[in-house]
């Protein structure tokens, strides 16, 4: 027997994710909230923007994090992972890897454009 679901179900847990209203750089790869945002935090931006949700590019759906630039390193250290999280809730809602970076504070840093994809069910 086949599977299925509607680009209705996925979109909505897509949706969900483009409420994130923080996107981190850091160290290590948070847990928490809190962890996002202050202990491994190394730069954050209060301002990401998606697009989509669309077709993915193998199957399901998808959301694109698009590209945030210039982001000001506030703590120096390697940069390891990029979480997404929502203020107000505390929730973490993503953790992902990213290329390893050592960044000095005071400078900047800057996340390419990445997606985020839901496969159809198998």
């Amino acid at each position: 027997m086949g599977k299925s679901v509607h680009d209705d179900v996925l979109d909505g847990a897509l949706a969900v994710l483009a409420t994130a209203d923080r996107i981190c750089v850091c160290s290590t790869q948070p847990t928490t909230y809190t962890e996002a945002i202050t202990t491994y935090k190394l730069a954050i931006s209060t301002t990401p923007t998606f697009t989509g949700p669309s077709n993915g590019d193998v199957s399901g759906r998808k959301l694109r994090v698009d590209e945030e630039t210039l982001m000001t390193v506030d703590a120096s250290g390697t940069a390891e992972h990029v979480a997404l999280c929502i203020s107000g809730t505390t929730k973490l809602y993503l953790v992902t890897t990213c290329t390893a970076q050592v960044l000095t504070a005071g400078n900047t840093v800057n996340i390419p454009v990445w997606d985020d994809e839901i496969a159809d069910p198998a």
